[in-house]
């Protein structure tokens, strides 16, 4: 998932520098083929699709590329049931760094640090996770959306798959923080268009991972669900907060960190706007100049 690889960064940036002089390549799905090209810890990005398994086209060609560059190593950060038959059938004769998929008590990213610091990789950049390099210049963007500085931006989406993710009231913050004067964007994704016509405010849609980034650093404040944005925002450092629900849990999301924190709720129905309003009062230190 988005989350998942933006979070690996720091992962990614300490085998780098314990590998410095290595060419560090990354498997991964055509979907963050280009998000993952920018990466500076990155000199080369494979596609793997997962095709299934019976495809035994599909798993022929990719058997052939990666058999070809002759990997020493390979560090397991999904460890999965895939990457165990890829251990035995595909890259059999590297050195292979995996957790054998065992579950760690806290988080996932913290039973990856353990592996990693346990097969000699420097703890430095392991937790600390800094995407910097994802982010574009969006002032031109903002300048044709006649969106000023100081901004409130919401993320009212998550995976289409995990709707019970989604905080419902949105509209109703967005509408209690420009009546505080502030200005106030929303970043929707394709699966919450029909978001636009009920939350006020500035509306962006069909952003790029690039550009999307680039709003969230710009922005002065974040409120969005458990979601890839979110954890952008986190790995960012920026000032902001995600909502969870009690069907996913906030520690072992790995959101908190920094300025970014978390609120954990039974039911996200009975968190009230608010209540998230008088969050973003506490934390922030400016409003939009009333017209005189």
């Amino acid at each position: 998932s988005l989350g998942d690889i933006i979070q690996a960064d720091g992962i990614i940036r300490a085998i780098k520098a314990t590998h410095s002089e290595s060419h560090i390549a990354l498997l991964t799905t055509s979907n963050y083929y280009r998000l993952m090209k920018r990466s500076p810890y990155i000199d080369e990005v494979l596609i793997d699709d997962r095709r299934p398994l019976w495809n035994l086209r599909a798993i022929y060609l990719l058997y052939n590329k990666v058999r070809s560059y002759k990997f020493s190593a390979v560090y397991d950060l999904q460890n999965s049931q895939r990457t165990s038959l890829y251990k035995r059938y595909l890259i059999s004769n590297a050195k292979w760094i995996t957790t054998e998929r065992k579950h760690h008590p806290v988080s996932g990213l913290r039973g990856l640090s353990e592996m990693l610091q346990s097969a000699g990789i420097e703890k430095k950049y392991l937790l600390k996770p800094n995407i910097f390099w994802l982010a574009n210049n969006v002032t031109n963007l903002l300048k044709k959306k006649k969106i000023k500085q100081n901004y409130i931006l919401l993320l009212p989406g998550s995976s289409i798959n995990h709707k019970e993710k989604r905080w419902p009231y949105y509209s109703e913050l967005a509408r209690l923080l420009l009546n505080d004067k502030y200005n106030v964007v929303s970043v929707l994704g394709p699966e919450e268009l029909s978001l636009v016509n009920e939350i006020p405010g500035h509306i962006l849609t069909n952003l790029n991972w690039e550009n999307l980034a680039g709003i969230i650093k710009k922005a002065s404040f974040i409120v969005g669900n458990d979601s890839g944005p979110s954890h952008i925002a986190s790995c960012l450092n920026k000032k902001g907060i995600a909502l969870f629900g009690h069907k996913t849990s906030a520690v072992r999301s790995e959101l908190k960190r920094g300025n970014f924190n978390t609120i954990k709720v039974e039911n996200l129905f009975e968190l009230d706007a608010k209540k998230i309003q008088s969050i973003i009062l506490k934390r922030t230190s400016f409003r939009v100049k009333k017209l005189a």
